[in-house]
């Protein structure tokens, strides 16, 4: 098992190679020492006197309880391991360093670990979603990914004509963890709520690339340049769409209904983001005011053009940002 410990000796198993979060630690003469000997302060908040297993993540020390780790299927496996007696010890339990992991990410998973209830009712913000995520894949905590990743497709959704405004915030950040993850539906929406937000700004368009790789970048350009095909095509004549089954419109009716979709799709230079384009076109669905001023043969095409376009983008989404 490729899981191996600072403490304790793990037989190797290239299984878990991909894993490795424990790394194997010099055996000293004195196996037990105390807290106050490590070169690591304790953390006040995850230091129980009856814990019976140690974890040094950065510069701190967590006493916490085997039986508490073993939501972890990596902790189960390690710790259903039978271990040599002379072992290196903090403060007479065995220790374990978690080389490479973030104490903040740590603090998240054993929140959720130990005040379950006090977790889901918190106000969630994008780095406690970030830890959970990291945690429980890498050490593969089944709950606590679920969690993490209804809560991230609540802000980057499947469907995202059911994107809201606090998809905005931390898109790129959202990119990158979905890859390291491996959280794929979420990038979609994602790459568009990137994509909307005008990278003059000093929000995260501005500063997403240095978040992304440059095959995520690269991905955004293409998706940008697209969806601004989309909303060309639309601007040159808004009345027409190839392959939607009902174009109808009235000499009557036709200038008012084209002056209506350039109003409504011309970008307003003082927003932080651009055309909102699948917003846009929802809401104009909903849009009765409007709709109810038009003859019954215009009323129809409007609608069904309206709902083409929807439906169209929906399903070209992923491609625009070549996923």
């Amino acid at each position: 098992m490729s899981c191996t410990s600072s403490s304790m000796d793990i037989v190797p198993d290239d299984t878990f190679n991909d894993f490795a979060p424990l790394s194997k630690r010099r055996r000293v003469s004195d196996c037990s020492r105390s807290c106050e000997d490590s070169s690591c302060a304790p953390l006040k908040k995850f230091w129980f006197p009856d814990g019976d297993i140690v974890l040094e993540i950065q510069t701190r020390l967590l006493k916490v309880h085997r039986r508490r780790l073993q939501c972890s299927v990596i902790f189960s496996d390690m710790l259903h391991i039978p271990q040599p007696f002379e072992t290196d010890q903090i403060d007479g339990c065995p220790s374990v360093a978690l080389v490479g992991d973030a104490l903040a990410d740590w603090e998240v998973a054993l929140a959720w670990i130990y005040h379950h209830d006090e977790f889901l009712n918190q106000v969630v913000t994008f780095d406690i979603l970030s830890g959970a995520l990291r945690i429980s894949t890498k050490y593969e905590i089944p709950g606590l990914r679920r969690w993490a990743i209804e809560e991230l497709s609540s802000r980057w959704p499947v469907d995202v004509v059911s994107m809201r405004l606090n998809a905005l915030p931390h898109a790129a950040e959202a990119i990158t963890l979905a890859q390291e993850c491996n959280v794929p539906e979420i990038l979609p929406a994602a790459f568009y709520a990137l994509s909307v937000q005008k990278f003059h700004a000093s929000a995260d368009g501005g500063r997403s690339h240095l978040v992304l790789s440059p095959n995520d970048l690269r991905r955004l350009i293409a998706g940008r340049e697209a969806l601004q095909d989309a909303l060309l095509r639309i601007a040159v004549d808004p009345l027409t769409e190839p392959g939607c089954a009902n174009n109808a419109a009235c000499a009557h009716c036709a200038p008012r209904r084209a002056e209506y979709w350039r109003a409504r799709l011309a970008p307003d230079p003082k927003s932080p983001w651009s055309t909102w384009l699948v917003r846009e076109l929802d809401w104009m669905l909903r849009d009765d005011a409007f709709a109810g001023t038009l003859c019954p043969a215009c009323f129809h095409g409007h609608m069904s053009t309206i709902k083409w376009r929807l439906g169209r983008l929906r399903g070209a989404m992923p491609g625009f940002f070549l996923l």
